[in-house]
């Protein structure tokens, strides 16, 4: 069974689904240097409390009839996932862009701008105490934190500045050059291999005795990289941000060439 599952994901990892339909949220591009983590679509309709209360609900029932009681045998008293995955708690970011079913198999942890440091005693516990291999750093396109994180989040609250500063090391790396957007999407991407850096210091002992691989990934849902929408773009392996270097890795050799090219790529080197 286990077999299985890391087959599944290896085959599937890299081939990322769009099957999305958000009801609410869409990122705000018409105001390409204004802060926020994202706005309300203007063109959608407001959903009142007890509508969305309504569709939880309803929601939930449609799952229990669609899963058999036995289907949560296997993890009745345990865990055992294959993946670990820091990303972003925005809500156009979900796990089914992996095409394979998350329960039991990935174990998540989301903040905004899919930082480490902000969650590390739940990295912690995914690398440390759980049987996953790889920790993946997911980052995606468009995301609002690290827009905010480039303009002026003074007028936050407290929370949302404490968990936007640590991105200010990401934002120094930017030196202001070309279109704003396109200044974005390389931040995008140099925050994940800040994250990815900090990982590899946090980890550093499993991923030398091969325990371990971090992943660095875009979720581009924007098609910036150019492989179409929703696609999982990898950027950084271990440290290593060559896209030529990281599709010789290891942890890709079962792949063939054709995925591995896809689904590779930078905007930032």
């Amino acid at each position: 069974m286990k077999k299985v599952l890391k087959n599944a994901f290896l085959a599937l990892s890299f081939s990322a689904l769009f099957a999305a339909t958000p009801l609410a949220m869409a990122s705000d591009q018409g105001a390409e240097q204004a802060g926020g983590h994202g706005a309300a679509a203007a063109a959608q309709p407001e959903i009142s409390a007890s509508e969305t209360m309504r569709e939880v609900i309803e929601g939930n029932e449609r799952f229990k009839m669609n899963h058999e009681s036995k289907y949560f045998d296997l993890f009745q008293n345990s865990q055992v996932p294959v993946l670990t995955v820091v990303t972003c708690s925005d809500s156009r970011v979900h796990t089914n862009l992996f095409g394979f079913v998350p329960d039991n198999n990935i174990f998540v942890i989301r903040n905004i701008g899919n930082q480490v440091a902000n969650s590390e005693g739940s990295v912690d516990y995914g690398v440390r105490h759980l049987p996953t291999k790889v920790l993946m750093i997911l980052g995606h396109s468009s995301c609002g934190a690290v827009k905010a994180a480039m303009g002026d989040y003074s007028g936050e609250t407290s929370g949302i500045k404490k968990e936007l500063d640590p991105l200010k090391p990401v934002i120094a790396l930017d030196d202001h050059s070309g279109e704003f957007k396109e200044r974005w999407a390389k931040n995008v991407e140099r925050n994940v291999d800040y994250q990815v850096d900090y990982s590899m210091k946090l980890y550093d002992e499993k991923v030398t005795h091969g325990d371990l691989v971090v992943v660095g990934a875009v979720y581009d849902f924007n098609d910036i990289y150019g492989q179409g929408r929703g696609s999982l773009i990898i950027t950084n392996i271990n440290g290593e941000k060559s896209p030529n270097k990281i599709m010789q890795h290891p942890v890709l050799k079962d792949l063939t060439r054709g995925p591995i090219v896809t689904h590779v790529s930078s905007r930032a080197q």
